[in-house]
């Protein structure tokens, strides 16, 4: 399962645009998935709790919008 390394990497992304940006809460991370992307999207909402464990992202949600294609990106970070 591969996909709790995505997790990771994509905590990692958002904490540096958190960090940039200067937020202190973020409430939900939005995820583009492509169909033929490789990645299963409950497989992502499984390994999400492990990801953002010890983070200031524990408390946020994740949403996984399923795309067509092999698109696979952060869509959205609600935060302030």
């Amino acid at each position: 399962m591969h996909e709790l390394g995505i997790m990771y990497h994509i905590v990692e992304r958002v904490l540096g645009v958190v960090k940039e940006n200067g937020f202190t809460e973020v409430q939900t991370i939005v995820l583009n998935v492509g169909e033929q992307a490789g990645v299963v999207p409950q497989y992502l909402h499984a390994c999400y709790p492990a990801a953002v464990s010890g983070t200031m992202l524990e408390n946020t949600s994740l949403k996984v919008d399923v795309v067509s294609g092999s698109e696979f990106m952060i869509k959205e970070i609600h935060a302030r």
